[in-house]
């Protein structure tokens, strides 16, 4: 495949979000959401993924936040696709219904999505081997790049 049907195909995934401007309320929203100790963990032109490993009723789940500059809303679930070199996490959301909050004055959608995950995918977070991260939903990829530490 050439370079622009590579760029080609990378941008129509992405179609599907707005751009997302960073101003000062970013910070207040990161900082917001460190206080429920939830961290960055990955961040693209169209959204920023907060994500902790947590155990509810005796699973655990990846708890994930999603802010971005697009509403999302969806009846069919989302994938999250983690990724380093060959090795391939694949997630499925825990409920099909998913929708945002959207705040119209800081033009910001906040979107909970929880994941169940096994105590093997939960020490793989705390360790940090991702190098990227896929969000599908309807259709519509946003590739994340993981944050280092």
């Amino acid at each position: 495949m050439g370079f622009f049907k590579k760029v080609d195909k990378a941008l129509k995934q992405s179609e599907g979000f707005n751009v997302m401007e960073r101003t000062e309320v970013d910070v207040q929203i990161e900082e917001n959401i460190k206080t429920f100790g939830i961290d960055k963990f990955a961040t693209s032109d169209y959204a920023d993924l907060y994500l902790r490993v947590n155990e509810l009723g005796g699973f655990l789940i990846l708890e994930t936040i999603i802010v971005s500059a697009t509403n999302l809303k969806s009846k069919k679930g989302s994938k999250l696709t983690f990724i380093k070199d060959k090795e391939v996490l694949k997630l499925e959301s825990d409920e099909n219904k998913i929708e945002s909050d959207f705040s119209s004055q800081v033009k910001k959608s906040v979107t909970k999505i929880d994941y169940n995950i096994s105590e093997d995918e939960a020490i793989s977070f705390k360790e940090q081997i991702y190098k990227e991260v896929h969000f599908e939903i309807n259709e519509n990829k946003i590739v994340f790049s993981v944050l280092t530490s």
